[in-house]
């Protein structure tokens, strides 16, 4: 990734001159805990995209099965097909939920007394940093899940011969790796267009209603902090001249539409509003500005998955930059 991104005062309403490192922040001795509670997880989120990448279905033995319902030969083959993939999904599933506990872990460290969410970033750049790669991650799964029916397909043909019961029962029993209740979970999960940034969304919810005694804006503060230094980073030749490649430019462009969505999510009135503290329409205009392959699907989260989008608090000049 790229060298040190320097955010300047003039750039940001009511900001101090500050540094965010995405590339080579390390964790001091009070970030140590949370640092390394993150860092196992994201360590793990390498070998998921990895896996998810790769993922090719069992589209052929699962038509081959469908077609020939009385061949027990091809049921039975489309099952030990669709199996292991199904041991996967489950992993990607479990995964979800350790990333949720990390984002987290991370909140509360952003965002606790007695520092200002602008003080945190500029203390803890390797947990700002660590949140960065967690958002990145997300949109990253939520790419490729998108563009992979296969996985649906997948999970719904193991469901429904579950549910009729084609197999012996002790078959089922012993390869089952998935029961009832985690299929059902599961179902929900790969039922979104984009389950990992719901999950992300929803723990960000969770977390400002549980810590009543947490100003809303600490949580809000950081995002769009975070929104509007990316934003700064991406329209400004000077930070972007320092980009050793494209995937610094993706990097931080996911970054910005991660935190625009949890800003939404969170916020009472969200992202869109007059009143919002992130400049969408910068934010919308610097993504478009790009080349990237990339930028219509992170375009589509931002239409697809924020809540606030359609309010009449939303300027019409925003919507249309949307369509």
């Amino acid at each position: 990734m790229g060298n040190l991104i320097k955010v300047l005062g003039k750039d940001l309403e009511n900001c101090p001159h500050f540094f965010l490192d995405f590339e080579n922040a390390q964790p001091t001795e009070a970030e140590t805990v949370v640092w390394n509670q993150v860092s196992a997880v994201l360590e793990e989120a390498h070998g998921i995209l990895a896996e998810l990448q790769s993922y090719n279905g069992a589209g052929q033995e699962i038509r081959e099965a469908i077609q020939n319902p009385n061949d027990l030969q091809l049921q039975e083959k489309a099952w030990n097909a669709v199996c292991p993939l199904v041991a996967k999904l489950k992993r990607f599933y479990e995964f979800s939920l350790r990333l949720e506990n990390a984002l987290r872990s991370l909140l509360e460290a952003l965002t606790s007394p007695p520092y200002a969410p602008m003080q945190h970033l500029e203390r803890e750049q390797a947990l700002a940093k660590q949140f960065a790669e967690i958002l990145h991650f997300t949109l990253s799964f939520d790419e490729l899940k998108m563009t992979n029916p296969a996985i649906q397909n997948d999970f719904s043909y193991y469901r429904r011969t579950i549910s009729r019961n084609r197999l012996n029962n002790q078959q089922l029993e012993a390869e089952n790796e998935v029961n009832n209740e985690m299929a059902n979970r599961m179902s929900l999960f790969y039922a979104e267009a984009t389950p990992m940034l719901k999950t992300l969304s929803n723990a960000t919810t969770k977390f400002v209603s549980e810590n009543k005694t947490l100003p809303i804006e600490d949580t809000t503060d950081c995002l769009s902090t975070m929104a509007c230094v990316c934003r700064v980073m991406l329209e400004t030749p000077e930070y972007r001249c320092r980009f050793s490649n494209t995937d610094t430019m993706l990097f931080c462009m996911r970054v910005m539409v991660g935190v625009i969505i949890l800003y939404d999510h969170v916020h009472p009135v969200g992202a869109f509003a007059k009143t919002s503290k992130i400049d969408m329409k910068g934010c919308i205009k610097v993504l478009k500005d790009q080349p990237s392959n990339s930028v219509e699907g992170l375009l589509n989260a931002l239409r697809y998955t924020t809540r606030h989008l359609n309010d009449d608090s939303t300027s019409k000049q925003i919507r249309a930059l949307l369509q």
